[in-house]
C-alpha cells in the first residue's frame, strides 16, 4: 500500500542532534523579520472590529518511464513536462488549501502566509532553494554508484516541493476567489554566517523523513555525511548559497 505523504513528510522530531528543533536556523530568522507584518495585520483586523496536502508530483510518461531520470527535483536538465507537472500540482494544492482555510475564517478575517519563493522566472535557475535538492540528489547518486541505493529508486523519486513566484501566488489567490491580497513581498534571509556543517544539519532535519522512506533508514548517516562533504567543498570553491527567499503574504477573507 502506498504511504500517504503526511506519513513521511515531516520535520525530524525530538531534541536530538539531527532534530528540527536543534537545527531550524532559518525559521526563527524569518519569524523575526516578519514580526512587524504580523503585528500590523492583527491591528488592521482589530480596527475593522470583526468577529471572529502537497502530493508527490507525477512526472512519469504515459509509458511509465521516468521523465526526471537521475534527479529528485526540477533541474537544468529537466524536461518541460517535469516543470509543468510540478506547477500543475502546486496550483491544485494551493487552491485546495485556500478553499479549506476560507471555510474556517470569518468575513474580513486575515491569514498570514510565509512560503518559500523565488526571484527568477525560470525555476531551474533558482539556486537559492534548488541547491538543497541538488546537493541531496548528488549525494544519492553517489550512493547509487556505490551500490548502496538501487538506481530505480532514484529515477522514480521526486521531491514534493515547488518554489513559487510572487505572481504565481497572487494569480492563484485571485483564481480561487475567497481572499484578496492585502500585502505580498519577497523577503531574503542571509545565511552566510551558517557553517557548511550547520547547513547540512538543517537540511537533514527537514528532509530525512521523506528521504529515508524512499531509500532506507540504514544509509541515512552515510548519505548525510556525503551531503556535508559536498557543501564543505562547495564552500571552499565559493559556490555556497548565501540567502533563502520567502513570499510573505497577507490575505483578507472576502465578505
Amino acid at each position: 500500500m502506498a504511504m500517504e505523504v503526511k506519513e513521511m513528510l515531516f520535520m525530524n522530531t525530538g531534541d536530538g542532534e539531527n532534530s528540527y528543533v536543534k537545527n531550524a536556523a532559518y525559521t526563527p530568522r524569518i519569524a523575526a523579520v516578519t514580526q512587524a507584518i504580523l503585528y500590523n495585520t492583527v491591528q488592521s483586523f482589530i480596527r475593522e472590529n470583526c468577529s471572529s496536502q502537497f502530493e508527490i508530483p507525477k512526472v512519469t510518461s504515459e509509458g511509465g518511464l521516468p521523465l526526471n531520470k537521475g534527479k529528485i527535483y526540477i533541474s537544468k536538465t529537466s524536461l518541460p513536462a517535469v516543470i509543468k507537472a510540478y506547477l500543475t500540482q502546486f496550483q491544485e494544492d494551493f487552491i485546495s488549501f485556500l478553499k479549506c482555510r476560507s471555510l474556517e475564517m470569518v468575513s474580513n478575517g486575515r491569514m498570514v502566509l510565509i512560503i518559500h519563493g523565488r526571484e527568477s522566472e525560470d525555476p531551474t535557475t533558482d539556486r537559492d532553494h534548488n541547491y538543497i535538492w541538488e546537493v541531496l540528489g548528488n549525494a544519492i547518486s553517489c550512493m547509487v554508484s556505490q551500490g548502496l541505493i538501487d538506481e530505480e529508486k532514484l529515477d522514480t523519486f521526486n521531491i514534493p516541493y515547488y518554489i513559487a513566484l510572487k505572481d504565481e501566488v497572487e494569480d492563484l489567490v485571485k483564481k480561487e476567489g475567497s481572499f484578496t491580497t492585502e500585502f505580498i513581498d519577497l523577503i531574503a534571509i542571509n545565511i552566510l554566517d551558517m557553517t557548511p556543517e550547520s547547513k547540512a544539519k538543517t537540511i537533514r532535519s527537514f528532509t530525512e523523513s521523506i528521504i529515508s522512506t524512499q531509500f532506507g533508514e540504514e544509509i541515512m548517516d552515510k548519505l548525510y555525511d556525503k551531503v556535508t562533504e559536498i557543501i564543505v567543498e562547495d564552500s571552499k570553491l565559493g559556490k555556497e548559497v548565501t540567502k533563502r527567499v520567502s513570499n510573505v503574504v497577507v490575505l483578507k477573507k472576502i465578505k
